[in-house]
């Protein structure tokens, strides 16, 4: 897989490709702002919820709203700083080996002693998810290379394409995604509102290769990851998988960055920015940035319902695009503001109808359950009349 997307890199470098994300260059200044500014609030308000005596009417309240931001603020930087990073370094495996490096640290503190709990046949088994994991976020930058926020948007809402098919082959019964009519028009609605925003911009075919790429790959280690989850290591907690896959992922990412000469720009100073402090920071910012988003997914998931929840990364989707606009110049125009709409409102769609089909079949069960316990009630009940 390295190889694979070493050419591919090589190939791209070497072809001249239309600038889809804007003419505007987003100078580092103006994201260490955005950073300072947004996260510097976000801790603020965080010490002074931590200040309010417990028993305030109003805590619960303010801890979700403020779960609510940190998570959002944490997607939305995440996206400006990888593509800010991939604009200015250009070296996609080298910030890919920054960021698993941070993790995995992070991991190795508090998880390593659980790897010996795990049964060796289960993490062999987990040797196949690094590779995808490690193709999957290397090419993720080589597709912020190419394409505007905007459009990059709009391509992953056009997951699930990939992603229903692929889980209804590969998943047991019970753990695949169902089908419906709001379903399919959820679908024809992402790719009708895909269809308009493209007639509206500048394409680039490379970064359009490249985000199919990261799609497929996407899928592939999001699908193997909870096949592996649910059947043949179910027994591996999340933060011993986040170990194993952040670390090991490593070694086929250190491949691709001696392949594309990326190690040998670095050191030799010929790309200057990798001396800029500003740059350094937000790099390592940015591997903290992807602990916290997992954390607070979690933690948030926790304090809202999942409807509540879908609209929530819907509405942080169309802040994503308004700070690419802004800050990235990405084409906004009404055909392309009428594609990204149509777009994350088929997203929205297609997320409250799996829910809305999840939530039936779990009644479905609940109420065979209780129809099957009547039945041995009914059954059992002379024999236990005749005991007693």
């Amino acid at each position: 897989m390295a190889a694979v997307l070493s050419a591919c890199a090589q190939t791209a470098y070497g072809m001249p490709v239309a600038d889809s994300a804007g003419d505007d260059e987003l100078s580092m200044a103006s994201v260490v702002t955005l950073c300072v500014v947004m996260y510097g609030s976000i801790g603020a308000l965080w010490v002074m919820f931590r200040g309010l005596p417990k028993d305030h009417p109003n805590t619960a309240i303010l801890r979700l709203a403020l779960l609510c931001v940190s998570w959002s603020s944490m997607s939305v930087g995440m996206h400006v700083l990888n593509k800010s990073l991939a604009s200015t370094l250009k070296a996609p495996a080298l910030i890919s080996m920054v960021q698993m490096a941070v993790a995995a640290a992070a991991m190795m503190i508090t998880s390593c002693g659980k790897l010996f709990l795990v049964p060796q046949s289960q993490l062999r088994t987990w040797l196949f998810v690094p590779m995808f994991f490690a193709g999957m976020l290397c090419s993720s930058f080589y597709t912020f290379e190419y394409i505007s926020l905007s459009l990059l948007t709009v391509v992953r809402n056009l997951t699930p394409l990939v992603v229903l098919p692929t889980e209804r082959a590969v998943m047991p019964e019970g753990k695949r995604p169902q089908l419906s009519g709001m379903v399919i028009l959820s679908l024809l609605v992402m790719i009708g509102g895909a269809a308009v925003y493209c007639n509206g911009v500048e394409l680039s075919v490379i970064g359009l290769t490249f985000a199919g790429v990261n799609m497929v790959l996407a899928v592939s280690d999001r699908v193997i990851q909870r096949r592996l989850l649910t059947e043949e290591c179910k027994d591996m907690s999340s933060d011993v998988c986040a170990l194993m896959s952040n670390s090991l992922a490593m070694i086929p990412t250190m491949a691709l960055a001696i392949g594309t000469h990326e190690i040998a720009a670095a050191t030799s100073g010929g790309n200057l920015e990798w001396s800029d402090p500003q740059v350094l920071v937000l790099l390592l910012l940015s591997g903290f940035i992807g602990l916290g988003i997992n954390y607070l997914g979690f933690e948030t998931q926790r304090a809202i319902s999942a409807t509540s929840f879908f609209v929530l990364q819907n509405v942080t989707k169309l802040v994503v695009v308004g700070l690419g606009v802004c800050m990235f110049g990405d084409p906004l125009t009404a055909i392309t503001a009428v594609g990204i709409l149509l777009s994350v409102s088929g997203s929205a769609m297609y997320g409250y109808a799996q829910m809305r089909l999840n939530e039936e079949q779990a009644r479905e069960r609940q109420a065979l359950l209780k129809k099957e316990g009547l039945e041995d009630c009914i059954a059992n009940g002379p024999k236990y009349a005749s005991k007693a």
